[in-house]
């Protein structure tokens, strides 16, 4: 009995102590559910309403975008019916201790329509916690595997459009 009743404590005072940063957790990881259906459904309003202001985006290939650039390529995607879809599957979340940020660190899918794999990667994301909550501050895109050349043949050319 008493040991059952310490359990119960430590269960108690653990689940009181991590009760945010799961809370804070799983709100980073169901805006990235949310970010990627948006980019699934092709909507732009939805997409943009996880970045913050002054989003950056660099790639691997070198390429560095502003929050309006890198919304402008995926309102283009979203019109090109032939377009890369992306995915961007969370692996862990890190919560700072010392600011209001949290490290999203991730594996990311380039599918063709039709579902076939162009290309993936890595990703690291920095998300800020605002007044309206997380948002996403900067990602960090490593293209790792090559499925397409076509596809990654074009995503290596834009790294040359520095």
């Amino acid at each position: 009995m008493k040991l059952h009743l310490c359990a119960l404590m430590l269960s108690s005072i653990t689940t009181t102590m991590f009760a945010g940063t799961s809370t804070d957790e799983a709100a980073i990881r169901a805006i990235r559910v949310g970010s990627n259906h948006a980019i699934q459904q092709g909507n732009i309003d939805a997409f943009a309403a996880s970045l913050t202001a002054d989003f950056v985006m660099v790639r691997g290939s070198s390429a560095f975008a502003s929050r309006e650039a890198y919304l402008a390529a995926f309102a283009q995607a979203f019109n090109d019916p032939g377009a890369i879809r992306y995915e961007r599957v969370t692996d862990k979340v890190e919560l700072s201790q010392a600011a209001p940020l949290a490290a999203e660190h991730g594996h990311w899918i380039g599918r063709r329509p039709g579902g076939s794999e162009a290309y993936g990667g890595t990703y690291l994301a920095m998300w800020r916690h605002t007044d309206s909550g997380w948002k996403i501050r900067s990602e960090l895109f490593v293209v790792l595997t090559c499925a397409d050349e076509a596809a990654c043949s074009a995503y290596r050319a834009t790294g040359a459009q520095k």
